[in-house]
């Protein structure tokens, strides 16, 4: 559309077709001018928004002084991206004014409602129901009686040590001490990741408990046999469960889990999906497993193998496991929790006769699905007999090696 003149040298205007400002058609500012010896044109905006002549000349006439001067901005374009840089800078301002303020506020909500409203919240939504359950009965008896009513930012590791001592006052065992601590660090943790809290996380310097939790619980082949027999009698179901475990090393929530297009029958595998390590891996059925499995009339691919009395997933081993075990007299005289056979037994045991067949730890581990080394050491002493039988053999070899030297020669020269 044509540009009209003004009496202002630069300042020209095209008018709105059809739009009115006021009783005149509504116009469209221009600035005309030369810079760096190139001429060029740049639009201001309407009438309607408030541009005059005059206004257009003012502007005009600050572009022109800053290319003289050679200070501040010689084009419209270069003033609006200085002005969009300030705006966007005041905003970012105000932001984190903002943000800062929420985080002080936040900072000053006691811990009981941090991890009422917000934490456990978060944790149902990416833990299982249990876990849920025991961090907040932790919580509830051990962590909110002490500091339930301190802000996160005056929570010290003096705190942290008092509710250690209020624990073993009460007799609780380490590995229960250690589990509240654990609550507690997960809740700082969670506060800093959503900037609830910024500070530091007083758990880093509070000692953990140090103790062995381990279970030390294997079958015998006797036992094995003994068991086996009367779950297979007695409660089928809980038997095949009881048999994966013990030929695969699966853990019981990876059997809970399991699903018929989880089973491959023609490799002999089962591909066990968001273990505990949050990976997958694969698990190798032995033969007599296999074919027990086969005997199983299969669902759809994703219909779970197991299924507890509602056609439900399996959330915990039932209590007939306990009743068979107590009947058998397995854990007869037995106080030390470690040394009690549980069903997790069933995966050491599968662990310990590797070992003692002579596999090698790495590859029990990667058999158990362990991500370091460290949890399957537990079985490195089952192979001793094998370490000793090779110190035999290299005596034997010495002593071989010793008798062959004192053997004079005869010299038959001459």
């Amino acid at each position: 559309m044509q540009r009209v003149k003004t009496k202002v040298q630069g300042v020209r205007y095209r008018e709105h077709p059809s739009r009115k400002h006021g009783v005149q058609p509504d116009r469209y500012y221009f600035i005309r001018y030369r810079v760096d010896g190139k001429e060029r044109e740049e639009g201001l905006g309407w009438a309607s928004e408030g541009w005059t002549v005059a206004k257009a000349a003012d502007v005009l006439a600050e572009l022109k002084r800053n290319a003289r001067t050679g200070e501040g901005e010689k084009t419209l374009a270069e003033k609006r991206a200085k002005a969009e840089a300030e705006r966007q800078a005041e905003l970012d301002r105000q932001r984190r004014e903002q943000e800062e303020q929420e985080a002080a506020r936040k900072e000053s909500v006691p811990l009981s409602v941090i991890f009422r409203d917000y934490y456990i919240p978060f944790a149902r939504d990416n833990k299982n129901s249990r876990s849920c359950d025991t961090e907040e009965h932790l919580f509830k008896n051990w962590i909110e009686p002490v500091i339930g009513m301190k802000p996160l930012k005056d929570i010290s590791a003096f705190d942290c040590e008092r509710i250690k001592k209020r624990m073993r006052t009460a007799g609780r065992a380490d590995r229960t001490i250690e589990y509240v601590l654990a609550v507690l660090r997960q809740i700082f943790s969670y506060a800093k990741r959503f900037k609830i809290f910024m500070g530091e996380n007083p758990l880093l310097t509070v000692t953990k408990p140090k103790y062995d939790n381990r279970k030390q619980r294997f079958l015998t082949p006797e036992e094995t046999t003994l068991l086996m027999e009367t779950l297979k009698a007695k409660n089928r179901q809980l038997y095949l469960m009881a048999m994966i475990s013990l030929h695969c090393g699966l853990r019981a929530g990876e059997i809970f889990s399991l699903t018929w297009g989880d089973i491959d029958f023609e490799k002999g595998l089962l591909m066990l999906r968001d273990t505990k390590n949050s990976e997958t891996r694969f698990a190798f059925m032995t033969e007599s497993l296999k074919q027990e499995l086969l005997t199983l009339t299969p669902g759809k691919p994703s219909e779970l193998v197991f299924k507890d009395r509602s056609g439900k997933k399996i959330t915990s081993i039932s209590a007939t496991w306990d009743r068979i075990v107590n009947g058998l007299g397995l854990n007869d005289g037995v106080e030390d929790r470690r040394l009690k056979f549980t069903f997790h037994g069933l995966r050491h045991s599968f662990a310990s006769n590797l070992v003692k067949i002579g596999v090698d730890l790495y590859r029990v581990q990667k058999l158990l699905g362990h991500q370091t080394p460290k949890m399957t050491l537990r079985y490195a002493h089952l192979g001793q007999d094998d370490l000793k039988e090779a110190i035999c053999q290299m005596e034997a070899a010495m002593n071989s090696k010793s008798k062959q030297a004192e053997v004079v020669p005869i010299d038959r020269a001459g």
